[in-house]
């Protein structure tokens, strides 16, 4: 965050969720505002909104979606319209399984 709102021309971006949630809830009143700046400005641009990188650990379409669901709806709590992620993006270092890039590009167009 230091870095961020050192140089207005520096953007960062972040994908699971939990992290997000674990540090938020460590945060000072005045972090939590200037990171709610960050991302209504677009610098701090929060993709995918799962929880975690779910496809290595809850494969099953259900829980994809169950966990998609629950950080989109930490995102939204916290953040408003502008935490909406825009982008179904996620790197995972154990692949994908068949179906996930189509659940995520669904579940993204509706959040």
């Amino acid at each position: 965050m230091e870095s961020l709102d050192e140089d207005p021309a520096r953007r960062f971006s972040y994908v699971e969720s939990a992290f997000i949630w674990r540090w938020w809830n460590q945060q000072t009143l005045e972090t939590q505002n200037k990171v709610k700046q960050l991302v209504n400005e677009g610098r701090l641009e929060l993709l995918s909104g799962g929880w975690c990188m779910n496809d290595e650990a809850a494969t099953h379409y259900n829980s994809i979606i169950d966990q998609m669901s629950f950080g989109a709806e930490f995102l939204q709590e916290t953040f408003g319209e502008c935490g909406r992620p825009k982008i179904g993006w996620q790197i995972d270092p154990f692949g994908h399984s068949r179906e996930y890039g189509s659940i995520l590009a669904q579940v993204v167009l509706r959040l």
